[in-house]
């Protein structure tokens, strides 16, 4: 008899307790802004720039021939090749005892490529001349070779095509940097992004589960009205009633025990994202204050007060109280690029208009070789089974060349998009599996995500032969079983595919992609 009494007790304990559970999840919403610049233009009728540089752009800002606001003038100094090395390792053959059996030595070509580029920043409005410089390196490491004269006809038989491959990838390194610093500092860039999170209750037999969860899915359709191009007035009325649910909760369960702080944190740390995201920073620091008072996790509480500030500076220097209007890019110049590689500084064959219309490509081939060219802004959108490029000859004459995927590696472009050869089976056809160039997306030694097309998406783990459309059946009707299986090393992402956070669509997959990436 006592022996079932205490295994009702116990029962009854476990239920009880069971009752009273205070799980979290992160639940996710969109979130939809300007990034407010450090340096602002504050007349919208003098955002104007002019660059010698078609690489050049600036969110918000219209491009013109001249009398503009901002001047970027980029000189590109081209990439350097430092002398060879020939590194000598010594390798050792074990027998399966661990004794060294024989000795022998391997050879390496080691050669350190750096570009570098200057831009200088006239703002003539204030009167700033600001110059900015740019350095990008790599260091080549060869294959092993088995005697230094094999290593040593290596690179002389591929230094021009190596140093070709290098300069490509740096100088869209060098890009990529310039074009994040000026945004950045005079830019209103639309921020468009569904990863940001609310503390949702998952205890089912909690009181407070459906106050929680009706909560979260109102929030979820108040945010996905959000509009960096509209004004939020109407939204933070409907987001009202939710704050005073959320203040309710916290007037219900006042005790210091860890459960009831918990649950305090959770309503805290949701009005003050609220108040983040609905552009009032004083509100949200008072609720994320309440946070670190509380006393459960308040390094989130001093995550969203670092924010806060940050967005109250932005908001001075702006000389705005919102993150929510609309802006104006646009390009009304047909200027010739002065700034470019030399594989594509101007020649006497090529109109203005035609090079105004065509972009700096590098292909990489299977043989390692770099090609420079062209490729028309017409032409990017049918980059698939092959890429239509334009080879300037020794002569100056300007050819367009078909290149095939099954020959090339990789094809970069230089507005930063990176183009590389997958195989992959195409959902519309039951028998393709040959090489295509596909858009990156995502690129980790975790997980690979491509855009074939214009409207495939493929995954590829890195090691994998090929890569698998996200229009196969199994993964329209399997989506959360086919990204578990790519996941199965990292629990938490598993976690949330299992509680289909991720969508099949471009945001969806990104997002998975950086969460399993981002996993430790």
């Amino acid at each position: 008899m006592n022996k079932r009494l205490l295994l009702i007790i116990t029962l009854l304990c476990y239920v009880f307790t069971s009752a009273q559970s205070t799980n979290m999840e992160r639940k996710y919403f969109n979130v939809s802004y300007i990034k407010l610049p450090s340096n602002p233009i504050l007349d919208d009728s003098k955002r104007t720039f002019t660059t010698n540089s078609k690489f050049i752009s600036l969110h918000g800002f219209s491009k013109v021939n001249s009398g503009a606001s901002l001047d970027f003038v980029l000189d590109y100094q081209d990439i350097t090749a430092s002398e060879y090395e020939i590194e000598r390792n010594e390798v050792e053959e074990k027998d399966s005892d661990g004794n060294v059996v024989s000795t022998y030595y391997e050879y390496r070509i080691l050669v350190d490529y750096t570009s570098s580029a200057s831009l200088q920043i006239i703002n003539r409005i204030t009167g700033e001349n600001i110059p900015q410089e740019y350095v990008e390196s790599n260091r080549l490491k060869s294959r092993a070779f088995s005697n230094p004269d094999e290593a040593k006809n290596y690179y002389r038989s591929n230094s021009a095509s190596l140093k070709k491959r290098y300069r490509s990838e740096q100088w869209v390194r060098i890009i990529r940097r310039i074009r994040s610093y000026i945004n950045e500092t005079y830019g209103y860039i639309p921020y468009e992004v569904a990863n940001e999170n609310f503390q949702i209750l998952s205890s089912k037999k909690h009181p407070e589960y459906d106050t929680h969860q009706n909560t979260y899915n109102e929030l979820k359709s108040i945010f996905e009205r959000m509009k960096y191009t509209e004004p939020i007035d109407a939204l933070i009325l409907r987001v009202k009633p939710i704050i005073a649910s959320f203040e309710e909760i916290t007037k219900k369960y006042t005790s210091t025990k860890r459960k009831e702080r918990k649950l305090r944190y959770a309503s805290y740390y949701n009005i003050a994202k609220i108040y983040y995201f609905m552009d009032q920073p004083e509100k949200a620091i008072e609720y994320a204050q309440k946070v670190i008072d509380n006393d459960f996790n308040p390094s989130d509480g001093r995550a969203i007060i670092n924010m806060a500030e940050n967005l109250k500076e932005k908001f001075a220097v702006n000389q705005t109280s919102t993150r929510h209007f609309d802006i104006v890019t646009e390009d009304l110049t047909t200027e010739v690029d002065l700034s470019l590689p030399e594989e594509e500084e101007n020649n006497s064959t090529t109109s203005t208009k035609e090079v105004s219309e065509n972009i700096i490509a590098y292909l990489i081939t299977t043989a390692n070789d770099t090609i420079a060219a062209q490729i028309s802004t017409a032409d990017i959108s049918k980059i698939g089974y092959s890429a239509d490029l334009q080879i300037t000859d020794e002569n100056g004459a300007v050819r367009t060349e078909l290149f095939k995927a099954e020959d090339c590696k990789t094809l970069a472009l230089g507005n930063g998009e990176i183009y590389k050869t997958i195989a992959f089976d195409e959902a519309s056809k039951s028998k393709e599996s040959v090489s295509k160039f596909a858009k990156t997306l995502h690129e980790s030694d975790k997980i690979e995500l491509f855009l074939f097309n214009g409207k495939e998406l493929v995954l590829k783990a890195p090691d994998a032969e090929k890569g698998t459309s996200t229009l196969t059946p199994d993964f329209v009707f399997g989506l959360n079983k086919k990204l578990a299986s790519y996941a199965k090393d990292c629990s938490g992402t598993v976690d949330r595919v299992n509680k289909s956070e991720f969508k099949n669509n471009e945001a969806g997959l990104l997002a998975f992609c950086k969460a399993l990436s981002d996993c430790k």
